[in-house]
C-alpha cells in the first residue's frame, strides 16, 4: 500500500466486518461497530485522496491545492467531475490513470451504488446519529424436490400428495411464524434474520463486506499507479 495507515485500517476493518457478520447471524448488531467500520472505510478513501494530492503537488508545483481533501464521488458524472475539481484539481490531465480508476467505481460507470451509499451512510452516522437498522425475517420452505418457496409469508400448503404420499401441511402467517402438521416428515424450514440499514434496502453485513472488498482492490490498483508516478 502507498500509505501504511491504509494497510492497517484495511486489516482492522476486515476483522470488524467479520465480527458484525457473525453478530448478524444471531439477529443482532452493534451499531457503534457499524459506525466505526463505515468511518474507517471512508477514511481509507480520503487517505488515498491525500496520497494522490501529494503526487499532483510534486508534478504541478505552480497550482494551488486545497488545504483539506476528500475522496471525490458522485451519483452522476457532472457531480463526480465537480468533486474532482474541488479536491484533486488537474487529476485527469496529470494522472489520467488515477482519474480513470476513481471514475470506474462511480455508479454512473460501474452501475453499482456502493461508494455513494458508503459515503452517505458515513456522513449520516458521523454528523447526525448512529446508523439505524431494521430486522427482516425471511422463511424458506422446501418439501423434497417438489416445492420450494423463498420469502414465504401468508402461505398455506395442505392436502398435497406426491406419488400417493401426503406431504406435510405447512402454514406461515404475516409474522413469518410457521406451523407444520406432519404427514411425510419431509419439510425443511429455513429461517433467516436480515438486518438492513433503515430507509435503504441494503443488508448491513454483506454491504460492509462488499465495500471492504472493493476498497481493498481499489487500494491495490491505485498504489501501483502512484508508485509508478512518484
Amino acid at each position: 500500500m502507498y500509505n501504511e495507515d491504509i494497510k492497517e485500517l484495511l486489516e482492522h476493518s476486515k476483522n470488524e466486518v467479520n465480527a458484525i457478520a457473525e453478530q448478524s447471524k444471531q439477529g443482532t448488531i452493534n451499531k457503534i461497530a457499524v459506525k466505526n467500520v463505515l468511518e474507517n472505510l471512508r477514511s481509507i478513501l480520503d487517505y488515498h485522496s491525500q496520497d494522490i494530492l501529494n503526487v499532483l503537488k510534486a508534478k504541478v508545483s505552480n497550482k494551488k491545492s486545497p488545504n483539506k481533501v476528500y475522496f471525490p464521488y458522485g451519483q452522476k458524472e457532472n457531480h463526480f467531475k465537480n468533486s474532482v475539481k474541488n479536491n484533486l484539481p488537474s487529476l485527469n490531465e496529470v494522472l489520467p490513470e488515477a482519474y480513470q480508476l476513481l471514475e470506474s467505481i462511480q455508479p454512473f460507470k460501474s452501475k453499482d451504488n456502493w461508494v455513494v451509499d458508503l459515503c452517505s451512510l458515513t456522513n449520516e452516522a458521523k454528523h447526525n446519529n448512529l446508523s439505524k437498522t431494521k430486522k427482516q425475517k425471511s422463511v424458506s420452505i422446501r418439501q423434497g424436490n417438489f416445492i420450494h418457496i423463498d420469502g414465504a409469508t401468508n402461505v398455506v400448503l395442505e392436502n398435497n400428495y406426491v406419488n400417493g404420499q401426503r406431504l406435510d401441511d405447512v402454514y406461515v402467517n404475516n409474522n413469518h411464524e410457521v406451523r407444520i402438521v406432519k404427514h411425510s416428515g419431509t419439510t425443511l424450514i429455513t429461517e433467516n434474520n436480515k438486518i438492513k440499514f433503515d430507509g435503504k434496502e441494503i443488508e448491513v453485513a454483506p454491504f460492509l463486506r462488499q465495500c471492504h472488498s472493493k476498497i481493498e482492490q481499489f487500494s491495490s490498483e491505485l498504489s501501483q499507479i502512484l508508485h509508478k508516478n512518484a
